[in-house]
């Protein structure tokens, strides 16, 4: 009983061992997400947002959940404008790339 309790636990202990071998370290990305929901009584057209540092990004970094696709994104600085169709209870998201991951939003409005 004890030679199977041995040979047990050896086989754990390399199978441990070989485990921790073929791992690999793993980063993850920091991205800013941020969801701006459309809690106004009508549909959206439009976003402004103002940041608090320098921001880029482009269309491919928004997706809307009830709505449709941006159709204009114009980044200046902190300031964003953004034409997209937003539905009333929808959510527009965000994705702010890695090297503006520290941004915050300052001021953010919906326009019909």
């Amino acid at each position: 009983m004890k030679r199977i309790l041995v040979v047990l636990l050896g086989l754990v202990l390399l199978t441990s061992v070989v485990a921790a071998a073929a791992m690999e370290t793993v980063a993850p990305r920091i991205y800013n997400v941020l969801l701006f929901d459309n809690a106004t009584s009508a549909d959206a057209t439009k976003l402004a947002i103002t940041f608090d540092i320098d921001v880029m990004f482009d269309a491919s970094d928004i997706i809307v959940f009830g709505g449709g696709a941006p159709k204009v994104v114009a980044v200046t600085g902190p300031y964003a404008y953004i034409v997209v169709d937003v539905e009333k209870g929808g959510t527009l998201q965000l994705v702010l790339p890695p090297e503006y991951a520290g941004a915050g939003v300052t001021a953010a409005f919906w326009f019909d």
